[in-house]
């Protein structure tokens, strides 16, 4: 199996997303996202075929999705058709995240966050492996930590890690980064990832925008009900210690 991973984050919260597919299912996913981008490339003036499926950037028409700026019915529908290959496609989501005050009040700079909710997905993801008797690879968005997890999840399959109880048994050799234009999966998780965060987040004011965010979730809800979700609150130094990852 493969589990494509993003990240997603605000003032308040910081996540890690992993989206899990049988890998008989990847290429197929892949080319069903590249056709709903060719659909809509044919089908609106200024679309092209190597527009990458960005979250924030279709829903907000922003960056190269600005094309359609006036026209928020087509972003939403894409959006809507990309959560409909994927949710046809995935078989479940991971999602761990992290508050971001009270983990730099407990850690100051001692902890990177996002490596710190990547090892805790990946002992998750690793832990469903292994349940469902399979190995499991891992491919991420590039992110300036990169080498840093690598040699985190490196280390852990030969002593403790902070962030990783146990030893990873059924992580196919590393966790691999990759820049997320070159990989439509990347892209879902993004989609995914983005839209969990404003509905879990954002409180929307705007009655259109909230509208778009319940029809969204709609889709995508079938596949949350194979999910795991946790956002994690450290305790501070002044509190008592718990369990830290």
């Amino acid at each position: 199996m493969f589990a494509y991973i993003d990240e997603s984050s605000n003032e308040h919260h910081y996540r890690t997303v992993a989206l899990v597919l049988p890998a008989d299912h990847v290429r197929s996913l892949a080319t069903a996202l590249d056709t709903i981008i060719a659909r809509a490339s044919a089908a609106y003036a200024g679309v092209n075929d190597d527009f990458e499926l960005h979250g924030h950037d279709l829903f907000g028409a922003t960056q190269a999705w600005g094309v359609l700026k006036s026209s928020p019915r087509a972003r939403i529908g894409i959006y809507r058709d990309a959560l409909r290959v994927i949710v046809d496609s995935a078989e479940a989501v991971f999602i761990e995240g992290l508050d971001r005050s009270s983990f730099r009040a407990r850690y100051a700079d001692e902890r990177d966050e996002h490596v710190a909710s990547l090892l805790h997905l990946m002992e998750k993801l690793d832990k469903y492996a292994r349940s469902a008797d399979q190995d499991i690879m891992i491919i991420a968005d590039e992110h300036h930590s990169a080498r840093i997890a690598q040699n985190e999840l490196r280390r852990a399959r030969h002593e403790s890690v902070w962030g990783f109880r146990g030893r990873p048994q059924r992580i196919t050799d590393t966790v691999y980064f990759v820049r997320s234009d070159m990989s439509r999966l990347v892209q879902a998780v993004d989609l995914v990832a983005f839209l969990h965060q404003r509905v879990s987040d954002v409180i929307e004011r705007n009655e259109r925008a909230a509208k778009a965010n319940a029809m969204l979730w709609s889709v995508l809800a079938p596949l949350m009900t194979t999910s795991h979700d946790r956002l994690w609150r450290p305790h501070t130094h002044n509190s008592p210690r718990g369990n830290e990852g």
